[in-house]
């Protein structure tokens, strides 16, 4: 309902001023609509031609805002077309905004981007009842996000950008599934330029894998991606995981042989790995990652199990969470034989991860 309701006022608007262009100013805010918006979008950081081939020609709004140091946000509405959300940070500034760095969902977990981008391509999903009674999955907020590590000398440490089309979209068909990329990739290019950034860009993405939804399970002993290797023992059998290819963040998820889920494994690298290691040093609770020890710690109250390696890009951080079904962190006290598995499947996860990453071996849990 919000979608359409959007979409409504977007193609009111758009058309109102279609033959006619303006600039409204709103403290931090601004609205532009007129043909020539789209090079003063973003700060001029958006390939003009790319957003028009994938958006369609149609009347253009526009709305610029920025949210601090080192954050630039823009959205762009095209009548007739899409729309979508446009992100630029400074990832020095990361800390600052905690829900800043994509990750996915935790019914719909992202999957590697690839061709040599370091980054993620997920999406929301909805439950849709259709009239025959049977569920069926539609995806919604389709997002690629990309880290960008700089080599310039007056340059940031490393830039993100991050691109979520919201609406209804169709990720069934391989062939068009790429399309969701080009924006920001194409953003990331002129961003390492005007940047001064000098990353070392991808190639064009020509294929993607599909965002993996949390009940798609597998055997744990037949697992070839971020579960590989983790023991099927311990009452654990079966995995959700998706496929390894240089992604900031990975995830794991272990649940027993009635689909239960026991266990959350998560691996960051980068910036993703120095937003979780500052948010951490914000918290109160004993047990949780500590930068200046990159070692594994264990809350007795069953909070987290961490380690951590060392990697070309800084520290990584590897995760794993008891785990309940609806989402909560099973709090109760655990038995010798839990602790001695979650250090096994910490283990087996933390050094596969790392060494796809090319990072030393991680510290022994």
């Amino acid at each position: 309902m919000r979608r359409n309701v959007l979409r409504a006022v977007v193609a009111l608007v758009a058309a109102a001023v279609a033959v006619a262009g303006y600039l409204q100013v709103h403290g931090d805010f601004q609205r532009w609509s007129d043909e020539s918006a789209l090079d003063g979008a973003c700060d001029g950081l958006l390939d003009r031609n790319v957003v028009r081939g994938v958006l369609g020609a149609g009347a253009v709004e526009i709305e610029n805002e920025r949210r601090g140091a080192g954050l630039v946000r823009c959205e762009v509405h095209v009548y007739g077309g899409g729309a979508v959300e446009i992100r630029i940070l400074d990832t020095s500034q990361a800390g600052q905004y905690p829900d800043s760095l994509f990750t996915g969902s935790q019914a719909v977990f992202a999957v590697p981007v690839g061709h040599g981008w370091s980054g993620l391509f997920g999406a929301g999903r909805e439950d849709v009842e259709r009239e025959d009674l049977f569920s069926a999955t539609e995806y919604e907020n389709v997002t690629t996000s990309l880290v960008l590590k700089c080599t310039g000398t007056r340059s940031p440490k490393s830039l993100y950008v991050s691109v979520t089309t919201d609406g209804d979209a169709s990720l069934d068909d391989p062939a068009e599934r790429p399309e969701f990329t080009r924006i920001a990739t194409s953003t990331a290019s002129r961003v390492s330029k005007v940047r001064n950034c000098g990353a070392k860009l991808g190639k064009s993405v020509s294929s993607l894998g599909l965002p993996v939804t949390k009940d798609e399970y597998e055997p744990l002993g037949t697992a070839d991606g971020t579960c590989s290797g983790i023991p099927a023992a311990h009452g654990l059998a079966i995995a959700t995981e998706t496929a390894r290819g240089g992604a900031p963040h990975e995830r794991c998820l272990l649940a027993d042989a009635d689909h239960r889920t026991r266990y959350k494994l998560e691996a960051y690298f980068g910036t993703y790995a120095q937003q979780q290691l500052f948010l951490a040093a914000e918290d109160s609770f004993e047990g949780t990652p500590d930068s200046d020890t990159p070692a594994h710690q264990r809350d007795p109250g069953g909070r987290m199990s961490w380690t951590s390696a060392k990697c070309p890009d800084g520290q990584a951080l590897f995760t794993l969470q008891p785990w309940a079904d609806g989402g909560q962190r099973r709090k109760y006290p655990r038995s010798d034989a839990d602790l001695a598995y979650e250090r096994a499947a910490l283990r087996a996860f933390a050094e596969r991860s790392a060494k796809g990453h090319g990072c030393s071996a991680p510290a022994t849990p």
